[in-house]
């Protein structure tokens, strides 16, 4: 098993306060082949035994790409794979008897993949979150954690940089970007409606430009397209003049957030990111380049190009950067990774 991800997972299992609330916990993680929802996966199996899960039970529609994906030791008795489409109602997931805790990752969160499908990204969004809301009134679950986005933010004017949750927006409901951004924001509803309706355990989280292992070198966001350039040894190229800026945040202190989101005793909405280092997507290729030239001797230079997609830069924001301090008071969340090594350990997993 890879040593990065010994380390992440190690370090993981010690910065967050949640890790006694899984003890005898059955858990299901919808699009267990993406991104987050494969490293929850492998964390959940490398510490499986510490923290005494009951059972595991990950969903997708690509099982294939779930089991090339886990890489952690497996116990194939405590752990099931079900692969279902959750925007329909009659699927195998929901089928299953009992459950405490649900994480619901399934979305098709690259931009470049949502504007090509763009009905089935609202349909994951919005049905698929539906259908998983009234199986877990069925359920008696102690825990559902809603990954939304800080796409739900849109394009915030300066005074609201950084942004707090509290913050309602500056978003297009029609456009390229909006069949993400505005079935995340309606699905923000719907767990509200639900959790005040019905008082299912709901919590969101809103991810602020999480990397790092199983974020695919074809998911076409800018850390996988230059990982990707540099992997094979290719110029990188930027679409844009390169001047938005972002914040980064490494998966493994993401990773801390939602888990202490999960345990979190009350509804609630929650930024998780990383609010130091805002750079401009120039110098976050010039960063990894650099940390590319020194850990695998990277010869390549940054090249700047027109996307072909007419459509590349419509309603990108300008600015990415979260507020934190709701989540650093109610979760304890304190990133600490920076930059530099985060991108260091994303370039070695692969």
């Amino acid at each position: 098993m890879s040593k990065i991800l010994i380390d992440d997972f190690n370090y993981i299992y010690k910065n967050n306060n949640a890790n006694n609330f899984f003890k005898s916990k059955k858990i299901l993680i919808t699009g267990a082949s993406g991104f987050l929802g494969s490293y929850f996966s492998n964390y959940f199996l490398y510490k499986f035994k510490n923290l005494k899960l009951h059972s595991l039970f990950l969903n997708d529609i690509k099982i294939s790409k779930i089991k090339k994906n886990i890489i952690s030791p497996i116990d194939y008795s405590k752990v099931y794979f079900i692969k279902s489409d959750i925007t329909n109602k009659e699927s195998e997931v929901f089928k299953i008897k009992n459950i405490d805790i649900i994480i619901h990752a399934a979305t098709i969160a690259s931009p470049t993949f949502y504007r090509k499908y763009p009905l089935e990204t609202a349909e994951a969004n919005v049905d698929g979150l539906k259908n998983l809301l009234n199986f877990s009134l069925k359920k008696n679950v102690s825990r559902i954690l809603f990954f939304s986005s800080s796409e739900i933010y849109g394009n915030p004017d300066s005074k609201n940089i950084p942004t707090k949750e509290t913050y309602n927006g500056n978003v297009s409901s029609i456009g390229p970007r909006a069949c993400y951004d505005e079935s995340k924001r309606y699905g923000e509803t719907l767990c509200y409606i639900y959790n005040k309706s019905y008082n299912l355990p709901i919590r969101i989280v809103r991810p602020f430009n999480n990397y790092g292992p199983f974020l695919d070198s074809k998911d076409k966001r800018l850390p996988s397209d230059i990982l990707k350039r540099i992997t094979q040894k290719k110029n990188i190229i930027l679409h844009s003049n390169g001047s938005p800026k972002r914040t980064f945040c490494y998966v493994a202190d993401a990773i801390c957030g939602y888990l202490n989101a999960i345990k979190f005793k009350k509804f609630d909405v929650f930024n998780i990111g990383n609010e130091d280092e805002e750079i401009s997507v120039k110098k976050f290729a010039s960063l990894f380049k650099l940390v590319a030239e020194k850990n695998i001797k990277y010869k390549g230079k940054i090249v700047y190009k027109k996307s072909l997609d007419k459509k590349y830069l419509s309603d990108n924001p300008q600015r990415r950067k979260p507020c934190l301090k709701k989540s650093k008071k109610l979760l304890k969340y304190r990133p600490k990774i920076g930059i530099k090594e985060g991108l260091r350990r994303y370039l070695l997993f692969y």
